[in-house]
């Protein structure tokens, strides 16, 4: 009876603890929301900061904050490498009105980014203060829709070595 007893007292204290430890590292690697305000006086002050627009490329084209990498938020995790290296560079993430961005800059905390911004608002909340935007493609880092992979890498390689064995086989039949 004793035994059942210590083996349920450290099962609940080894939960206790794994709940609190996993409630800890929530609460420690999230981002901070703030206002088109705040990240315009971020950007002022920063020329360093990354600001990342993850609409569309075709909103984007239509107007972005000035300086602005447009990554869509579906393609963050494939297009990671496009993000600072340095996972302390200021981040501001922002869509049109502040829900896409939410989720982006969830991803960028998932990815190990622990200094992330989410522009509530969005650009809508941007424009309407009023603040300066450009319109173009100038900084945005376009990739492709879709990854080589490694079936392509395998059936290049495999044309490329029949296209050589031909031509040791003509070369041969010449001698």
């Amino acid at each position: 009876m004793n035994l059942k007893k210590a083996m349920i007292k450290t099962s609940f204290l080894f939960l206790t603890l794994l709940f609190t430890t996993s409630f800890l590292f929530i609460i420690s690697s999230s981002f901070e929301d703030i206002t088109p305000e705040e990240a315009k006086r971020r950007i002022d002050l920063d020329p360093a900061i990354f600001i990342l627009d993850v609409r569309l490329p075709l909103e984007f084209q239509n107007g972005h904050i000035k300086g602005a990498i447009n990554i869509n938020v579906r393609y963050i995790y494939r297009d990671a490498y496009l993000l600072p290296e340095e996972n302390e560079t200021g981040i501001i993430v922002y869509c049109d009105n502040g829900d896409r961005s939410e989720t982006g800059a969830q991803k960028l905390v998932d990815l190990g980014k622990t200094n992330v911004s989410n522009m509530l608002e969005g650009y809508l909340g941007w424009l309407d203060l009023g603040y300066p935007y450009v319109t173009g493609t100038e900084t945005s880092l376009i990739t492709p829709s879709v990854n080589i992979g490694l079936v392509s890498i395998i059936c290049i390689s495999i044309i490329v070595l029949i296209i050589w064995n031909v031509k040791l086989v003509i070369k041969s039949k010449r001698v």
